[in-house]
């Protein structure tokens, strides 16, 4: 079994990582724009092959390919890949827009091939609990979802990437970029789909000043910062979204790039018509319920996992279905059907959000 690994960036070294430690395949090809990157990655990783040519993945010699490159380039990838017949694992949004993601999640049909989105955070052990938990009819009909997703790395000064260039990122930033994470994991614990949203964005510094590869709000300098870049930001740095489910749970979640102290803590509780629950990635081991006149129960995962352990989790289902030659019936890793559901739900809320915060449906 050969792969090919497109994008060597931060994320593409989790991805070789693990597969590494898995058994009956090896690490064919990498690739990206940057050769040097490529070479690096190649050595770092002990892969056979590097190259700046993505065409390269296509050959007949690779049976899987990992898309880790920026996500205005996943389209493209994903298409190419299922025209080829390659199995293909794609990391986080699928793509951008609402026609792309319903082309791509009919092509993965069509072509019968194994299809992967990089939605880790489910495979916590107290999520997949939870799942279970819900799923129990002693738990009763779900109410209400909420919770929030916080990070810090964007609060300024920050460094200039390619998540600040449309072109590579598209139009959003904290709702694509880990919104998304929690948009999957509440319709995964819950077992319920979000049918609409209403949204409202903060892009709190839109004109920033760029020194030295580091962006500064203008407050911090005065009108002026001698010998500094003007950069114009339109993505948001947070959002706050409100929820409906189906079966008439509603929810809604805040989801922030600039706060500060948060490493990256994504909370969600799910209250029930007995029983209330809830996590945070933060405290990812241990998993609280409620019920009225008990009290909190704490439930202590005492081997429980991290990042790492849910990636593994995630390519050992992924690929099981790699070696069986074709997706399972109904698999639990997150497909491409789930993905492009994701797609619309961030164009929903991004819509939303530019219309006064009326609520879209999906």
């Amino acid at each position: 079994m050969n792969i090919a690994v497109i994008g060597c960036g931060f994320i593409a070294g989790t991805h070789a990582m693990v597969l590494t430690e898995m058994r009956d395949h090896k690490l064919a090809l990498c690739i990206d724009k940057n050769i040097l990157i490529a070479e690096e990655f190649a050595y770092k990783w002990s892969v056979e092959q590097y190259s700046d040519n993505e065409k390269l993945a296509l050959e007949p010699s690779i049976d899987v390919v990992h898309i880790c490159t920026p996500p205005v380039s996943h389209y493209d990838m994903v298409r190419d890949c299922l025209e080829a017949g390659k199995h293909v694992f794609c990391e986080k949004p699928l793509c951008l827009e609402d026609n792309q993601a319903e082309e791509l999640e009919s092509m993965a049909k069509q072509c019968k091939v194994v299809n992967g989105v990089g939605y880790n955070v489910r495979y916590h052990l107290p999520c997949r609990e939870i799942t279970k938990l819900v799923q129990n009819p002693e738990f009763g009909r779900v109410h209400l979802i909420h919770g929030s997703y916080l990070q810090e790395f964007n609060a300024l000064p920050t460094p200039v990437d390619w998540r600040y260039d449309k072109a590579l990122a598209g139009n959003m930033r904290a709702v694509s970029e880990i919104g998304s994470h929690w948009f999957d994991l509440a319709q995964t614990l819950s077992g319920k789909k979000i049918i609409a949203v209403s949204a409202t964005f903060g892009n709190f510094n839109p004109s920033r000043y760029e020194w030295d590869g580091l962006m500064y709000g203008r407050e911090m300098y005065g009108s002026e910062m001698h010998g500094a870049r003007t950069v114009q930001v339109d993505s948001e740095d947070a959002a706050i979204v409100q929820l409906r489910f189906e079966d008439g749970a509603i929810g809604s979640v805040v989801l922030s790039e600039v706060s500060q102290g948060r490493i990256n803590r994504l909370s969600i509780e799910i209250t029930g018509e007995n029983t209330n629950i809830w996590w945070d990635s933060e405290n990812n081991n241990v998993m609280y319920k409620g019920r009225k006149n008990e009290g909190v129960l704490s439930n202590v995962f005492p081997f429980g996992n991290g990042f790492a352990d849910t990636q593994r989790l995630l390519f050992r289902e992924f690929y099981e279905d790699v070696w069986a030659g074709t997706p399972s019936l109904n698999p639990s890793y997150p497909t491409f059907n789930e993905a492009a559901r994701i797609v619309r739900l961030c164009n929903a809320a991004y819509n939303s959000a530019n219309d006064h915060s009326m609520w879209v449906y999906l």
